[in-house]
């Protein structure tokens, strides 16, 4: 046997031995992230975003134009257009795992829910990037973008927004009791949270007699909701 032999030889098991490890390698990464490792991130973005629905509430400034200015006014809007997020994520973590069961309720549902807080993120973006560039050249119009959701009427035109407002308000209240209700009958997910997030999306119609800010505390119970949903999910066995 020559020496080019030999040593073709003695190549051929290393090299497959490689190709087997490749192999290994390639199917060890294909086994990190699947459904499921992704649909428990889902759950955990969606605690987090239920803690910041809370949190938000106590340090967000007060709602007029001097508040604009202040740094806290951006960070409270940056952490609003996160906790946004995390729940457009985190809600459909939430339905895909009850799909099936929750049936066109629960689509439904799902679909208005995170619609609002995609509204949610257009609102938070404008507030943290738009409006504290304007109150020097358009103060009326920062005015009535701030008042929207305290009530105040604007002496300017605001084009869509005071629209978009209250559309908002009805598809966070519409889509969360829809999505509760499907839940609820879906039997996936513990009925108490089921529950906790109907009630809470239908509670914020007391905002209409609880003076603002003090109605911000209605956002809690769906903190709550949120939160215990996220944990369903990440908890939820393979």
């Amino acid at each position: 046997m020559s020496r080019k032999d030999l040593a073709i030889l003695l190549l051929i098991p290393r090299s497959g031995g490689i190709i087997v490890n490749i192999e290994h390698n390639k199917e060890g990464s294909k086994s990190i992230i699947t459904p499921h490792v992704l649909k428990r991130w889902s759950g955990f973005m969606a605690v987090i975003a239920g803690i910041l629905y809370i949190v938000i509430q106590f340090i967000h400034p007060t709602d007029d134009i001097s508040s604009v200015h202040t740094n806290s006014w951006v960070v409270v809007a940056c952490l609003t257009m996160a906790m946004s997020l995390f729940n457009l994520i985190g809600i459909t973590g939430f339905y895909i795992s009850q799909a099936k069961e929750a049936g066109w309720l629960g689509l439904v549902g799902f679909l208005l829910f995170n619609l609002f807080w995609l509204i949610s993120i257009i609102f938070s973006f404008i507030e943290a990037f738009v409006l504290p560039l304007l109150t020097s050249d358009a103060e009326k119009f920062v005015e009535g973008m701030v008042g929207l959701f305290g009530g105040t009427v604007s002496e300017v035109h605001l084009g869509i927004f005071p629209i978009l407002a209250p559309l908002a308000g009805v598809l966070y209240m519409l889509g969360g009791l829809l999505l509760g209700i499907a839940t609820l009958r879906a039997r996936v997910f513990p009925r108490p949270a089921a529950i906790l997030l109907a009630f809470a999306s239908v509670v914020t119609i007391a905002a209409a007699i609880i003076p603002h800010p003090f109605d911000r505390a209605l956002a809690i119970p769906m903190g709550l909701a949120l939160i215990w949903m996220g944990y369903a999910v990440w908890s939820e066995r393979k």
